[in-house]
């Protein structure tokens, strides 16, 4: 253990506090210390307990400043720092804050990081995901990565969408993905079925050549997922997903999609917008914002010269549907809440 967790004080007295936790755990890391011994050694550091768990997992393990293992517990309330692949590590610290947490959180962070890179067993399945959906990958580079993941040629395969914060309910293959809507997870699956309680899933693809798309299909219809309809299937979207990649495709938002965002500042919302282009009756409308009818009778007569048309005509209805469409998918991002 001490080995393991030195103490500051065998560090070079001289330098600087800062420099001392960095040298700390670059020791650790250079020593190829696993994860629980990273903990106890953080813990050992700060004087105070210290946990760790993965974004799929509620409680993780801890260990108090002497080593000592904890039962596992939960993040919530406590100091803490993203590691790796969605994974928490925290500092159970009672009383005010220490010169040097933030560096430690952070360089425990890193560390446990590298660890996990190294002891991580999925890395070229992740690999081989991130090569079957991106579209800079040669016909070879995909076809091998379609071996790897065992998808023979002739298999249907969907590209699923998930939010990084989603607890997916599924052991099937997954990675974390960068896209230009934020950090989302993609998990291929052979059916189409949802491997979480929010998600958007790509059309089919019977190739590897076809995953691609089946990729692009899923983000649409992610960012097309709300409260009321946290599952959106691309398959259901028909002509609407080539508009998806129209509008995905083009440089500047149509004047519909712009002054639609002005009207959703005011005293309508995205939500009631919606009820109105579904056919909401002006009562209904009235009770799910809060106000008298008449008050809405009055909104409902300005809204034509707001939005530039007329809502509550059948075309006006169709018009207002796309555009909030349209809205969404220019909208919604991944790094916060959609």
């Amino acid at each position: 253990m001490k080995e393991l967790a030195g103490r500051l004080s065998a560090l070079d007295p001289e330098a600087s506090e800062t420099l001392k936790v960095i040298a700390y755990f670059d020791k650790l890391v250079d020593g190829r210390v696993g994860p629980d011994g990273m903990l106890r050694g953080a813990a050992v550091l700060c004087g105070a307990p210290m946990g760790h768990h993965g974004i799929e997992q509620d409680q993780g393990p801890r260990f108090t400043a002497d080593g000592t293992a904890l039962p596992p517990g939960p993040s919530s309330g406590w100091p803490s720092a993203a590691s790796g692949d969605g994974e928490i590590v925290w500092l159970e610290r009672q009383g005010p804050a220490h010169a040097n947490d933030a560096m430690v959180l952070e360089r425990l962070a890193i560390a446990l990081s590298i660890t996990t890179m190294r002891l991580d067993t999925l890395a070229p399945t992740r690999r081989a995901i991130e090569v079957l959906l991106s579209g800079d990958s040669s016909a070879e580079e995909r076809n091998s990565a379609a071996a790897r993941l065992s998808l023979g040629n002739h298999s249907v395969t969907y590209a699923i969408a998930v939010p990084a914060s989603e607890r997916l309910t599924t052991s099937l293959a997954h990675a974390m993905v960068a896209t230009p809507h934020g950090i989302v997870r993609a998990v291929l699956a052979p059916g189409d079925s949802p491997p979480a309680l929010r998600a958007g899933i790509g059309v089919a693809a019977r190739s590897p050549e076809e995953l691609q798309g089946s990729w692009r299909a899923a983000l649409a219809a992610l960012r097309l997922a709300d409260e009321d309809h946290p599952v959106v299937r691309a398959s259901d979207l028909g002509v609407l997903l080539a508009l998806a990649d129209a509008a995905d495709t083009s440089s500047a938002l149509h004047p519909d999609v712009a002054l639609l965002g002005v009207v959703v500042a005011g005293p309508w919302t995205e939500r009631m917008l919606r009820a109105l282009a579904d056919g909401a009756s002006q009562r209904a409308l009235a009770i799910a914002a809060g106000v008298h009818h008449s008050t809405m009778g009055i909104r409902l007569q300005k809204l034509p010269e707001l939005l530039g048309y007329d809502p509550l005509t059948p075309s006006g209805r169709t018009r207002l549907d796309v555009t909030l469409m349209l809205h969404k998918l220019a909208t919604v991002r991944f790094d916060g809440s959609p």
